[in-house]
């Protein structure tokens, strides 16, 4: 999702350039691209789900099929493979294009006939710049998104009681483990938010937030709200146009929140932050301190994350309010670890 956000506005450029392109992105995303690029017919969705390894063979082979049929109907001139991975290289390769434009990766010049060097010195969002044919303007940023009066409603009917301007979005999962905060820090963190006079709201979806939220719950006399694997992505997107504030992980969730526009705070440890920081003016990178030469995103020298795990659920408070996040009670409350 997050890599999505942050190329959104080149594709949106490549398309305004090129009256005859198609944009091609993983079903998934659907209703992201949709409320990024508004009216935009020329979509072609990947379909991720119906290829599933729970579905039969046969239907998987049918789908694929079917989808890359669809693509080399299209009869492209000219494809550009922005991301490089294996999947979207494979699908390069399948488009039939005459000339394929990707970034160099082992065995590239099987999927593409023209290798791209991308700039990976600076922001990722840089990165797709240089391989976009042609790159949106500077400076960084995401694209806006369209509110979905049907999604708005139903966040209004699921939260009658909870104003959107008292309401603080938590998300405490992540794809990987070392970029998860202790789950003690985030439930302390939804005490602090409590006493401020707002209302944590734990959002998230899939095995792994479902276990991490059930560790924060744990931590706390008097559960938070949750709303896992409740809300469609159009729903979360409403919800976050509808908040006060956001504050998680390094994670795809801190894009979109970054998006919306609402004050974000993202907790980042071994990844790099000046690679995959959220482009918002209302956005703050905490970390507690910066990683070893020695450390690697999958091994710390010590162990332990220092660079995230000792960020300080104070920290993050004082963050919000440095954002106009109005915490100010939790200036005068004794503050205790959970």
């Amino acid at each position: 999702m997050g890599n999505l956000l942050i190329a959104l506005p080149h594709l949106r450029a490549m398309l305004s350039t090129h009256p005859d392109a198609l944009l091609v992105v993983n079903a998934r995303y659907q209703t992201l691209v949709k409320q990024s690029l508004p009216g935009e017919k020329r979509l072609l969705f990947y379909p991720e789900q119906a290829l599933s390894s729970s579905r039969p063979l046969w239907q998987r082979i049918k789908h694929y099929l079917m989808f890359v049929h669809a693509m080399r109907r299209f009869r492209a001139d000219l494809c550009v493979d922005i991301e490089g991975e294996q999947k979207s290289a494979t699908l390069s390769r399948l488009s039939g294009a005459t000339t394929r434009i990707g970034p160099p990766r082992r065995h590239g010049h099987w999927f593409y006939n023209m290798s791209q060097e991308p700039d990976w010195q600076g922001h990722r969002w840089q990165g797709y710049a240089s391989l976009s044919q042609p790159a949106a303007s500077a400076p960084a940023h995401y694209l806006p998104l369209v509110e979905c009066a049907d999604s708005n409603a139903r966040i209004c009917a699921l939260l009658p009681m909870h104003a959107a301007d008292t309401r603080l979005i938590v998300h405490v999962g992540a794809t990987k483990t070392y970029k998860m905060w202790h789950a003690e820090q985030f439930a302390s963190l939804c005490q602090q938010a409590r006493r401020a006079g707002l209302t944590p709201i734990l959002v998230g979806a899939g095995h792994k937030d479902r276990v991490q939220i059930a560790r924060v719950q744990s931590f706390l006399c008097e559960p938070v709200l949750d709303l896992c694997d409740q809300l469609n992505l159009s729903e979360f997107i409403a919800l976050l146009q509808h908040s006060r504030a956001y504050v998680g992980n390094d994670s795809g969730p801190m894009h979109l929140a970054a998006a919306c526009g609402i004050p974000t705070v993202g907790l980042f440890g071994p990844t790099n932050d000046n690679l995959w920081r959220p482009l918002s003016p209302h956005a703050r990178v905490l970390r507690w301190q910066a990683c070893t030469a020695e450390c690697e995103r999958s091994s710390c020298v010590q162990d332990t994350y220092p660079c995230l795990q000792r960020i300080t659920v104070d920290q993050v408070m004082d963050t919000l309010l440095a954002l106009g996040v109005p915490v100010g009670a939790h200036a005068n409350t004794s503050r205790r670890a959970v």
